[in-house]
């Protein structure tokens, strides 16, 4: 394997970890539905067990529910670390700069 193969293999591999990263932080439900479907016929019975065990450890964990970190603000648990309104002006600070 030459060099520059090799590079392009591990550049690659780097870009599409980078992807999957950002598109599991930006769209978490839509990369764990992917990753479910993407799984799925891993699991089924025609498959040898070590395939159907990797399977399963690869599957997404069931949420119950609402989290913290999906932003649905449904719990209000989120509303105390925002008391200020979205729309709302930050407030300027003006400090005189020294003089030597």
């Amino acid at each position: 394997m030459s060099a520059s193969l090799l590079q392009a293999v591990v550049i690659a591999a780097i870009v599409a970890w980078s992807a999957w990263f950002a598109l599991h932080r930006l769209l978490p439900v839509t990369t764990r539905r992917l990753q479910a479907r993407l799984l799925a016929p891993l699991d089924r019975a025609g498959m040898p067990a070590w395939l159907r065990t990797l399977g399963a450890r690869l599957q997404p964990k069931a949420t119950t529910g609402a989290s913290c970190g999906d932003g649905c603000s449904s719990c209000g648990g989120c509303s105390a670390a925002q008391a200020r309104p979205v729309d709302a002006p930050l407030p300027l600070a003006f400090r005189p700069r020294k003089t030597h």
